[in-house]
């Protein structure tokens, strides 16, 4: 959106794949891919040197500089847009960044190490509070900012935005059309989207569908996503555990999709069990099209989910809870519906994109006068 206002914009990413060339252009936004390629954490900090390197050649044609995951390329890119003199806003990728949380999730000793990476981040959030602006996608990141030492009056709360023309509610027949050229079947359908990796909840959903499955035969569960080629990938685990529970004729695995929205306009309901979260662009996906959603209380998902009007909030890893959600939705079609509308106002009054494309641009103009 910005590009069609005239706009200028080129985006330094990591190449994460071979095949992926390493210069590109996307809807007039230039893209250049740095390395190292392949998966794994260790590839992000890797990828700082390229990065750099292609932000001093890049740099100096741009008017802001915009670092997203302050966890890596936080300090760096400040260092690196001081150099070129130009103003620099730092956005976090998930919450946690900016407590020390998101650097020790995951990892078996993590809660040992805790202490002194935070007082290392701490020391690190001196260096980050001197960017022009910051933005925050969730509530929760902003407050993590401002008790990290930010000033409130210079991180800016712009949710992430989506396609509400391309992500849409189903026209009438259209649900049932797209079943039937999608291979799935009748009934209620619940919707999963997103990688299929460890934090996402996946375990305890299917401990959850598997109690309400076993009241309800007319229910299916549809996870469109992939965990190949990720460290934290869970998915043989997930096929394996369907297996154990006896679900094969209940889950449906349909793996990495481009035409996400049709699998959105095919179900009745979207499910979301992160364990941790920053927003969810999937769950704003499903929301655009019009699905009430079981999901987590956790990070930005609060954002989203106005708990009891356009889904259930349910306590992360808890699957009781999540069952109960879930078979409240099953159970009650009308219910499904009124929630669905509230789903799709509430992204459309907060979550559009050309919305946080405006937000945006204001924000590029503000810091690039005042600097």
């Amino acid at each position: 959106d910005l590009v069609a206002r005239g706009d200028q914009a080129t985006v330094i990413t990591r190449r994460g794949e071979a095949s992926w060339p390493a210069e590109d252009e996307l809807d007039g936004i230039r893209v250049r891919r740095v390395p190292p390629t392949g998966p794994g954490r260790i590839g992000k900090y890797l990828m700082v040197p390229g990065a750099l390197r292609a932000l001093a050649r890049e740099g100096p044609g741009h008017e802001v500089i915009v670092v997203r995951s302050t966890r890596v390329l936080g300090v760096p890119g400040l260092l690196a847009s001081r150099a070129l003199g130009r103003p620099v806003i730092l956005q976090p990728e998930v919450n946690g960044e900016l407590s020390g949380e998101a650097f020790t999730w995951g990892w078996r000793r993590g809660r040992a190490l805790d202490p002194a990476v935070r007082g290392l981040v701490a020391v690190r959030n001196l260096w980050l509070r001197d960017a022009d602006a910051f933005v925050a996608m969730s509530r929760k990141i902003r407050e993590e900012m401002v008790e990290a030492g930010v000033e409130a009056e210079r991180v800016a709360l712009i949710h992430h935005g989506v396609d509400t023309a391309r992500f849409r509610p189903p026209e009438p027949g259209e649900r049932e059309a797209l079943r039937r050229s999608l291979g799935l079947p009748g009934g209620v359908l619940a919707v999963f989207t997103g990688r299929l990796l460890r934090g996402k909840g996946l375990e305890t959903l299917l401990a959850a569908f598997g109690a309400v499955a076993s009241a309800r035969p007319d229910v299916h569960l549809v996870l469109v996503g992939s965990g190949e080629g990720q460290l934290l990938s869970v998915e043989e685990d997930l096929r394996a555990e369907v297996g154990v529970r006896g679900l094969e004729d209940r889950v449906i695995f349909a793996g990495r999709q481009d035409a996400v929205e049709s699998y959105l306009r095919a179900s009745d309901l979207f499910v979301f069990p992160s364990i941790f979260e920053a927003l969810g662009i999937s769950l704003v996906e499903a929301a655009a099209c019009g699905l009430p959603a079981v999901a987590s209380r956790t990070g930005g998902i609060v954002d989203v989910v106005e708990d009891g009007q356009s889904g259930f909030l349910v306590t992360p890893g808890q699957a009781r809870e999540l069952a109960s959600g879930l078979a409240s939705l099953v159970r009650d079609a009308s219910r499904r519906e009124a929630m669905g509308d509230r789903a799709r106002e509430v992204t459309l009054a907060h979550f559009d994109e050309r919305d946080a494309a405006l937000r945006y641009r204001a924000l590029f103009r503000q810091v690039s006068a005042r600097r």
